[in-house]
């Protein structure tokens, strides 16, 4: 077991199907391939969830208290009390570390205690909700734009301030701050929560530029996506904006190279699966396929 606030590391969360648990054994896999020096704690909902031959593969295993206050992927409001670390990079399961170089991203993000990388916004849309309105809402004067995917927070008054903002305005429920996810199965999101909570507490995104290299980037409406761990390749482009109904007819396209790879919905597929294969021999770990 790992002391309480005394090191860096990773948590990620797992629950449910089988799959979501090979996930994570393949974030904490990438983990180990690029950056060895830092655990990764798998946070679950049930012990009775948890398969005992998947416990190895991370540093420390912890059931996740009171799940049931959580819809959704909202259950992210509540993983400030359960890391062990002093800081704390939290990421998604369906994530994969592709290049080691997370060093610059931990002293980067370290010189606030709670970050998450986007952009400030004062209109138009964000999570599929209107950002004049969730300002309102809020009763904030901007709004963060951004994909909880990758978050990091220091044990620290500022950051349990943002999480305990985060969840009161989860518990208020307010229809200008719910996205839904009805596509995903996961009701809420997190996002517009985060984002309030933020602003809030006078928290701004963390910004990259595409020549620096982003530390998390999806494959959601990406292409030419180039991804290899074994020959550290971490290439695609993503969209610049769209010019209808901001999701169709793309702006532009921008080449990025990511630290870390989001793969939505775990598409593309075939390419996940590759990477998943590619790290499960190099480690000497039974493959699993997830189709």
């Amino acid at each position: 077991m790992i002391e309480p606030a005394t090191t860096q590391g990773y948590i990620t969360m797992a629950y449910g199907h089988r799959r979501f648990f090979e996930m994570a054994v393949n974030l904490a896999l990438s983990a180990r391939l690029n950056d060895p020096n830092r655990p990764v704690t798998l946070l679950y909902k049930d012990c009775s969830e948890l398969p005992e031959e998947l416990a190895p593969y991370f540093q420390d295993c912890r059931p996740f208290e009171n799940p049931e206050a959580y819809p959704g992927v909202t259950i992210k409001l509540g993983v400030y009390e359960p890391s062990p670390y002093e800081e704390t990079f939290f990421v998604d399961a369906d994530c994969l570390i592709m290049k080691r170089d997370m060093d610059r991203h931990w002293e980067k993000y370290g010189a606030q205690d709670f970050a998450i990388s986007g952009d400030v916004v004062k209109s138009g849309a964000a999570y599929g909700c209107d950002v004049e309105k969730m300002m309102a809402a809020a009763g904030v004067d901007y709004f963060c734009d951004m994909n909880c995917g990758v978050l990091f927070f220091r044990k620290s008054d500022k950051a349990q301030k943002v999480f305990a903002d985060a969840r009161a305005l989860l518990a208020e429920r307010h229809p200008d701050l719910i996205e839904l996810r009805p596509r995903r199965g996961d009701g809420l999101s997190d996002q517009p929560y985060f984002a309030a909570a933020m602003a809030r507490n006078g928290v701004e995104p963390v910004s990259y530029t595409p020549e620096e290299g982003t530390i998390m980037a999806t494959t959601w409406r990406a292409s030419d996506i180039e991804f290899d761990l074994e020959h550290g390749i971490n290439r695609l482009k993503k969209p610049t904006g769209f010019r209808l109904m901001d999701r169709f007819w793309a702006r532009g396209w921008v080449s990025h190279e990511t630290s870390i790879a989001h793969f939505i919905e775990l598409k593309p597929r075939a390419a996940y699966q590759r990477l998943s294969d590619w790290l499960r021999d190099h480690f000497g770990v039974p493959r699993f396929r997830f189709d």
